[in-house]
């Protein structure tokens, strides 16, 4: 692995979890059940951008290997205080996932500026929010099924 996947590994799975461990003290429930729903999520995701070729991440010799510091990080810890806020405030679900998915295309607006991250085969970053809003309306659809359910009582 090496230096070349040492930014991935900091930035897209250390600094999200120190940030998200809270959760396993405030909203455990919340942390176990949507964290690795979206963390299939984004791997499926991210499989379908590299086997298209749609994008590439840096190290881009690692191809698939070098975001999985981000499926298993940021992405579902985002997600997480997605649902947690959803949960504890009195704001349109809706409206903070539009919020949260424009805040993690921005996060890749800056992948692409940095040349982290490289779109081709007509991807933009259009399709990215597309590509975000989707995930993180599924976790939401998720989570009012879990509450039915009644995994949060």
């Amino acid at each position: 692995m090496g230096d070349l996947m040492i930014f991935n590994v900091i930035v897209g799975f250390i600094i999200p979890w120190i940030s998200g461990i809270v959760f396993y003290f405030t909203d455990r429930k919340i942390l176990f059940t949507i964290a690795p729903f979206q963390s299939v999520i984004a791997f499926t995701v991210n499989s379908f951008g590299f086997f298209y070729k749609f994008w590439i991440i840096y190290p881009h010799e690692y191809s698939k290997f070098a975001s999985i510091p981000y499926d298993l990080g940021i992405y579902p810890i985002l997600s997480v205080y997605l649902i947690h806020y959803i949960n504890k405030t009195k704001l349109n679900p809706y409206l903070l996932i539009m919020i949260v998915t424009i805040f993690t295309t921005f996060l890749e607006w800056l992948g692409i500026l940095s040349g982290k991250v490289l779109y081709s085969n007509g991807w933009n970053l259009g399709f990215t929010f597309i590509s975000y809003l989707i995930p993180y309306l599924l976790n939401y659809w998720f989570y009012i099924q879990l509450k039915k359910m009644k995994i949060f009582d």
